[in-house]
């Protein structure tokens, strides 16, 4: 079904980003397209809970009886610390577990089509929920970033860009393909799916570890205590997340689990900003949020062209590619409407641009100023001669927040 999707978004977007005009029969083909699309893949649930009840299991066996239900290679086994990590699931509250059934209505969907990709269980989706609870901005005390929490070293290591002006471990389906190498990597040296989900917490190193000590154990219950004791609790506990959100009440909600947000990459013409992108489109389709890791905001930057968006979002950003460019464009020279008052229409309509006199304060230049690391807004006030607050407002600025490679209109004395 992945695949089915794949091919039509690439005859969609080659159909209207090629050389030749859009007729106006071929339009409404894409327009078709996208409708069954969006309706096909918005209707299939983000989750399915095997039996959402508030009936515990009434002993080890029965538990992974329930278990087995998922169907998966991963063996869900009882162990006294995953009770523990169940009671410790089940006291979180509604809140808690709106939010993360919020975010699986987004990532799981894509957890589930690249893990089933490069043939891996999908039920490792759940690694996600204890490593960051769905949040791709997470951070943690160590470094730690992202929807999977890479290190920076082991990011590197695997070949993700890290620093300035991107950090793919921000990226949502960047970090979960590296996710799967790191899955895949470990399983085939351990041949044994706990601990390679317990490798991913600690290391392959201290797996190896823990099963000298043991004497050369190879079940991973038996090397448990020779392990690191936060990930003596890990595995409990990523096996407490699969069974809370399968088999308890915790696991249904109704508001989110019957669709899926659609996510779609979209190329796009890499001079663009991505903060312009998401102004063309509205603050609903959460542009800024889907493509964290351009740090920088500017795809060029990042060696980068192709983004993450909704489909709904990706389609009309296609079919009014020539539009948002434009819009982009005059919004960056600062025409005065482009940002506010632009109505967003399939044909962009130039604004009304007043004359150079009528723009320019009196005895006054234009002067177009890049802002440097480090820089401030009272710093290049007090260098130009002028005030914060004239800046802000030449810049329709609401915060002092700069960015590096910012362009500030500055009007300067003659």
């Amino acid at each position: 079904m992945a695949k089915w999707f794949i091919l039509v978004f690439i005859i969609a977007v080659n159909a209207v980003q090629g050389q030749a005009p859009v007729n106006p029969m071929q339009d409404n083909d894409i327009k078709r397209i996208d409708s069954l699309t969006r309706i096909l893949y918005g209707s299939i649930p983000s989750h399915s809970p095997i039996a959402a009840e508030d009936n515990r299991y009434s002993s080890g066996n029965d538990f992974e009886r329930k278990m087995q239900l998922l169907g998966s290679n991963i063996p869900f086994e009882y162990h006294p610390l995953v009770e523990k990590h169940i009671r410790y699931f089940m006291s979180y509250g509604e809140q808690y577990y709106e939010m993360i059934h919020q975010r699986m209505k987004l990532y799981f969907p894509i957890f589930e089509e690249i893990l089933d990709r490069y043939g891996l269980p999908t039920e490792l989706k759940y690694v996600s929920v204890i490593e960051s609870n769905l949040n791709p901005s997470a951070v943690s005390w160590c470094g730690a970033t992202g929807l999977w929490q890479f290190m920076p070293y082991t990011g590197k290591m695997m070949g993700m860009r890290i620093g300035f002006p991107v950090d793919d471990r921000k990226s949502i389906v960047t970090s979960t393909e590296k996710a799967c190498e790191y899955f895949l990597n470990s399983q085939s040296l351990f041949n044994n799916w706990l601990m390679t989900i317990a490798s991913y917490n600690c290391g392959p190193g201290n797996i190896n570890k823990a099963i000298r000590r043991s004497g050369g154990k190879t079940d991973f219950w038996k090397i448990l205590p020779f392990l690191p004791q936060e990930t003596q609790n890990y595995v409990p506990k990523f096996i407490a997340a699969a069974y809370v959100l399968n088999f308890t009440a915790k696991g249904k909600n109704l508001s989110h689990n019957l669709e899926s947000i659609v996510l779609a990459p979209t190329r796009i013409d890499s001079t663009l900003h991505l903060q312009k992108i998401s102004q063309y489109l509205g603050p609903d389709f959460g542009v800024m949020e889907l493509n964290q890791e351009l740090l920088n905001h500017n795809t060029s930057l990042a060696h980068n062209s192709v983004i993450l968006l909704p489909y709904q979002a990706s389609m009309s950003f296609i079919r009014n590619n020539d539009s948002a460019c434009t819009y982009a464009r005059y919004q960056y020279m600062g025409y005065p409407g482009a940002g506010s008052s632009y109505q967003k229409s399939s044909t962009y309509q130039k604004p009304q641009v007043q004359s150079t006199a009528n723009r320019t304060p009196k005895g006054t230049y234009r002067a177009v100023y890049t802002v440097r690391s480090g820089q401030t807004l009272s710093a290049i006030a007090r260098t130009h001669g002028v005030t914060v607050s004239q800046i802000k407002s030449w810049n329709n600025l609401r915060t002092d927040r700069l960015r590096v490679g910012q362009k500030l209109i500055i009007y300067k004395r003659r």
